[in-house]
């Protein structure tokens, strides 16, 4: 994917593991910090990534009320 030149960033959320940032025109930009990988979506594309890596933190902590699925 070729460089895009977004517009200033707004931090909305930075820790020692991931950087989260939305440029000007929208854009939600996710580093992860130890790699230098950075994935560009939509906000909307942003929620459903968010909520299924929400699922997936639920299902390590052993969350009771979620079934458990086997992938081979």
């Amino acid at each position: 994917m070729p460089a895009s030149n977004c517009g200033p960033h707004t931090e909305l959320v930075s820790n020692n593991t991931v950087r989260v940032t939305r440029c000007s025109c929208g854009t939600v930009h996710v580093t992860m910090v130890t790699s230098g990988v950075t994935v560009r979506m939509n906000a909307e594309t942003f929620r459903n990534v968010a909520s299924g890596l929400k699922l997936a933190v639920d299902r390590i902590d052993g969350s009771p009320q979620l079934g458990t699925t086997t992938i081979n």
